[in-house]
């Protein structure tokens, strides 16, 4: 079984490292689906669109070929923050489920990813500093041995969808 990367997350809690085009109204109506495609450096781009009154949010990412590369469905709670999703592959076909804890300041601080047959395979907490911006993650494995990053690396690379 392959593993995609943590990547939709970890967008949320780094604002600035890609440029983010709204293309919803602005309206101030926090109700309102919003849309919002994000261009990352390595010429991929994440499509995100929230809709508050369902509490659901779906991140599609494309290849600069513009050929879809993963899909997240999240559920989201009361503040329209992810408490869990859906990982898809690039062949549309459910890879992961994801559940995700937040602090007091609504940060992402621990994500737990799980098999279809609900067996915890990786788990990633975010640490943040004393200004409020993210300052490492650490990345276990289901044994809780956390990975050196050479092999968190290694992690993220073998979990790359086929062709990327």
């Amino acid at each position: 079984m392959r593993f995609l990367p943590l990547t939709i997350a970890a967008i949320a809690i780094l604002p600035g490292l890609c440029a983010a085009q709204d293309d919803s109204s602005n309206n101030n109506n926090d109700d309102a689906i919003h849309a919002i495609t994000e261009l990352h450096e390595d010429g991929t781009k994440t499509v995100t669109v929230t809709d508050p009154d369902k509490h659901s949010s779906e991140a599609s990412t494309y290849n600069a070929a513009n050929r879809l590369i993963e899909k997240i469905v999240y559920t989201l709670d009361e503040n329209n923050s992810p408490v869990s999703g859906l990982v898809y592959g690039a062949d549309n076909a459910v890879a992961f489920k994801t559940t995700y804890k937040h602090d007091d300041f609504n940060r992402i601080v621990e994500e737990d990813d799980y098999t279809l047959e609900d067996q915890l395979f990786r788990r990633f907490t975010y640490e943040f500093g004393s200004d409020g911006k993210l300052r490492r993650i650490h990345a276990f494995d289901a044994q809780g041995n956390e990975m050196k990053e050479s092999d968190a690396h290694a992690d993220e690379q073998q979990s790359l969808p086929r062709g990327h």
